[in-house]
């Protein structure tokens, strides 16, 4: 019996020294949770920055393809220039500067551009852009009657409205 006084107090100095144990440990989880957070926002940051700075340079650099292209327009437009300067033959003028535009159209369509076709169309406000209402008697009301400005899409998105004037209804007098 005399062991177990002994026993107890080794028990009970082992009971606190766990207890520090378990403390100090739940401290140092603490600390190392906090030191993974901090990294991680940090990461994350890193990240955010990084992407923003990738983002730019590609859309700098994004164009480049096209723009490329177009420099060829731009020089036959110059050559267009000096040549009428020099000539008194309009019509040749008159077809080279088309030749330059079917050019710049092409390039245009081969990047996705389509003119909006609306002549004739039932007025569509996600197409179209009223300038003014007139009344017409060859056409039924909502109809686009002209176009004031041509409109564009660009791989289906509406990138410019066609500003157009709208047939409406005769007013009875």
């Amino acid at each position: 019996m005399a062991d177990e006084p002994e026993n107890c107090e080794d028990l009970d100095s082992k009971t606190v020294d766990e207890g520090k144990v378990e403390e100090t440990s739940a401290e140092d989880e603490a600390a190392q949770l906090r030191d993974k957070l901090l990294r991680l926002t940090a990461e994350f940051d890193n990240f955010r920055k990084r992407s923003i700075r990738e983002k730019e340079e590609y859309r700098k650099f994004a164009v480049e393809q096209i723009i490329i292209e177009l420099l060829e327009v731009y020089d036959n437009f110059e050559r267009a220039l000096e040549s009428a300067k020099q000539t008194d033959d309009i019509s040749s003028v008159i077809t080279g500067v088309e030749m330059v535009f079917k050019q710049f159209t092409g390039i245009l369509e081969k990047e996705g551009l389509e003119k909006i076709q609306c002549e004739g169309a039932e007025f569509d406000p996600y197409l179209h852009e009223a300038m003014m209402h007139v009344e017409h008697p060859d056409h039924e009301e909502n109809t686009v009657v002209d176009v004031c400005k041509p409109g564009y899409c660009l791989h289906t998105k509406v990138i410019r409205p066609a500003m157009v004037t709208v047939s409406k209804k005769p007013e009875d007098k």
